[in-house]
């Protein structure tokens, strides 16, 4: 585990630690200050960014996490300039929609209907495609839970696409509503096929038993909600590129695609992960053994996917491990720590939101980061300083928090067991 740590000398630690024991007195009151304190004196080397939120579009949410004798977690978030600006959320909508796929099958309450059942899908419309098998699935047909490992271990756009279209845009919508999370917009499924407002549109779904019996059959569904945007102002850069492939002046309107903050990111990690520990009105409606195969393909590493397999050469161990890893290290050999996380990357903007835990050391936290790197500020460009500045803050964000966390007295120390996933 050492090789991942960044270089802090005892001394420096010491002090550190120090700093953030008086500051911790005032939490309470001061919330933001004490982050933004705890941050300065762990990142130096980030200090123009930390310095210039604005410019990177930078949001951190910190979740301490404290247990009672009964294992029962209390948790204080502290945050660093969270605001309604925009950011483009990329691949982290999968968890939503990961999340509302398993509820609406719940909800369905149809005997012989679970996440392992062949799920068919159809073509209704010029852009939508026909499934009818899936060469990665233990079954070799399609269903939600290969969909959603996909998703999870390698983010699967196609897959992604797939699950979007069972859970509908209506349904999507009143469903996120009604579970508080009302600014969320799940305007198109990240595979490209159905632009505009024809990506609202979702085709046929069936689901079949093993005798290739028809279970439930979704029609051809439009969608019904008009909602706009929850942003004012979602323009981004200073240029863009067009869908014929030239640099526009000006910024992009984002207003069109999806949003989620990392407010509602963050609170909907937190009850994914701590769903058992809210007051029944404001949990998540989706059963103990749904919520624990969700939580198993957050923190798995491609090698570990039996199915689907995964050549690791290409989807290396820390392949969609922003914090701790940067996404740069080929091969995890400890393992007391593990990530339960989703991430996003596109048009310069970085997303990591993770439960973190050491095992052997007793550590866990919530983190949540969004950071925006692009320096030229033209939006489809390609070329963003995710390996100069993205990664790297994220990485060394995360750590920050961790020896913050390893150092901190604890009344009562966690019991991890529950999420002692893999062998």
């Amino acid at each position: 585990m050492k090789k991942y740590l960044p270089k802090f000398s005892p001394l420096k630690l010491k002090i550190l630690f120090a700093i953030c024991l008086v500051l911790s007195l005032k939490l309470h009151a001061q919330t933001t200050p004490f982050l933004d304190s705890l941050l300065k004196a762990g990142l130096p080397q980030f200090v123009n960014v930390l310095e210039n939120p604005n410019k990177y579009k930078l949001q951190v949410i910190y979740t301490r996490i404290d247990r009672n004798e009964n294992n029962k977690p209390k948790f204080t978030d502290l945050k660093f300039h969270v605001n309604k600006n925009y950011f483009y959320p990329a691949s982290t909508v999968k968890l939503p929609i990961s999340t509302l796929a398993l509820i609406k099958l719940e909800e369905l309450n149809k005997k012989g209907l679970d996440r392992s059942t062949t799920m068919i899908t159809d073509s209704g419309y010029y852009c939508q495609k026909k499934i009818k098998y899936d060469t990665t699935s233990a079954s070799r047909y399609p269903t939600l839970e290969n969909y959603i490992k996909k998703m999870f271990l390698v983010s699967d756009n196609y897959s992604c696409a797939r699950v979007y279209e069972f859970v509908g845009f209506d349904y999507a919508h009143k469903k996120l509503n009604d579970l508080g999370f009302k600014n969320i917009r799940l305007f198109n499924r990240l595979d490209g096929s159905c632009p505009g407002d024809t990506a609202k549109v979702t085709p046929p779904v069936y689901f079949l038993n093993s005798e290739k019996d028809t279970l439930y059959k979704q029609p051809l569904t439009f969608f019904s909600e008009k909602l706009t945007h929850p942003i004012s102002n979602s323009k981004v850069g200073a240029y863009h590129t067009n869908s014929q492939g030239r640099r526009v002046a000006g910024p992009k309107d984002f207003s069109d695609h999806n949003y989620l903050s990392v407010n509602d990111l963050h609170s909907l990690m937190k009850k994914i992960i701590f769903n058992n520990y809210f007051k029944e009105p404001e949990q998540l409606p989706i059963s103990n053994d749904n919520r624990k195969f969700m939580i198993k393909q957050l923190g798995m590493y491609p090698k570990e996917s039996e199915q689907p397999k995964y050549d690791k050469k290409i989807f290396y161990d820390t392949y969609k491990k922003y914090f701790l890893y940067a996404s740069a290290v080929a091969t995890v050999k400890q393992d007391s720590i593990r990530l339960f996380n989703i991430v996003g990357r596109a048009y310069g903007f970085l997303i990591d939101c993770a439960y973190i835990v050491d095992y052997k050391n007793k550590v866990e936290y919530l983190l949540t980061a969004s950071i925006y790197v692009n320096q030229r500020g033209v939006i489809g460009s390609g070329r963003y300083e995710y390996d100069q500045i993205g990664l790297p803050f994220l990485k060394d964000l995360s750590w920050c928090i961790y020896n913050y966390e390893r150092q901190r007295s604890k009344e009562h120390l966690p019991d991890l067991s529950e999420f002692k996933l893999f062998d």
